[in-house]
């Protein structure tokens, strides 16, 4: 019977082996290093598929594995898995708007840089482009210079995010005049975001533990991305944001997320509740 705790300790030496086997596959042959992920996040990615091809045990999954190769993209992508949809949680997405709206808004601001770091297929910088074309025009601000950089450590779901095509349901959270404005019908499942939208947002290739961090940006966002990283990884993620930020800039995490470590001291805290964080302005 499948154990199901979430600790290795928790496993037989048998089984113990047999995940650490698998740990090795997964890092020679679908060259994912998952060594900085916590070993709970990963043993519940691995149970997933073991559910989906009845497998009862890490030996019965191991040698299935070596036997199934359509197998081997089927649990890469639940390893990188990130089930994402527009606007979110919609209370921190409305403290977003009104950050937003006031930069717009400050007609001495000439530029803004937008950091959506772990952005999987998009949802979420296409997301806060459609609240910044918004403020744009609500402020009626056409020569503000606006970008948003999406990064990812995920070619394909990079790949996706530049097509920009949704299912329905990842529409849910959106008012229907800001659906029927930003996106075309394609069929009655599936809309794709409108060049009007696309023309803030560029992608590309970024690994948050390995890559230097970009730099002068104003807001990140990384919701529900550092969660899967052990401690220490984390606090050298938040450091790496803290410098990536302009004075005043704002940091945005998921809502089980919090500033630990020596970042702890450097933000100051902006809204507790919905995780946003802000780097002081100098003095």
């Amino acid at each position: 019977m499948m154990i199901s705790r979430d600790d290795v300790e928790s496993l037989d030496p048998i089984e113990k082996m047999y995940f650490k086997r698998i740990l090795s596959f997964i890092k020679n042959t679908l060259k994912i290093d998952v060594t900085q992920y916590k070993e709970s996040y990963i043993i519940r990615r691995i149970r997933v598929r073991m559910k989906a091809t009845k497998c009862q045990s890490f030996k019965e999954y191991y040698e299935y594995l070596k036997t199934h190769k359509e197998e081997h993209e089927e649990l890469a992508n639940t390893l990188t898995v990130n089930v994402t949809e527009f606007w979110r949680d919609i209370t921190v997405y409305k403290e977003i708007m009104k950050i937003i709206d006031n930069w717009v808004a400050d007609r001495s601001i000439r530029k803004l840089r937008i950091w959506s770091a772990g952005c999987s297929s998009g949802e979420e910088p296409y997301g806060v482009a459609i609240i910044l074309n918004e403020a744009i025009e609500k402020h009626k601000r056409k020569l503000l210079l606006a970008s948003i950089i999406g990064t990812d450590i995920d070619k394909e779901v990079l790949n996706k995010a530049r097509i920009g095509i949704y299912h329905i349901k990842q529409l849910k959270n959106l008012p229907p005049h800001i659906i029927e404005k930003y996106f075309i019908k394609l069929n009655e499942e599936e809309y794709q975001i409108k060049q009007i939208i696309k023309k803030y947002v560029k992608f590309q290739l970024h690994d948050l533990i390995k890559d230097p961090p970009l730099k002068n940006m104003d807001m990140i966002l990384c919701r529900n991305v550092i969660i899967y990283f052990d401690k220490k990884i984390q606090e050298e993620i938040f450091l790496k944001f803290y410098e990536a930020l302009n004075p005043g800039g704002f940091l945005v995490l998921g809502k089980t997320e919090i500033l630990h470590g020596e970042a702890k001291k450097l933000f100051k805290t902006y809204n507790a509740r919905e995780r946003i964080y802000q780097k002081p302005k100098e003095e």
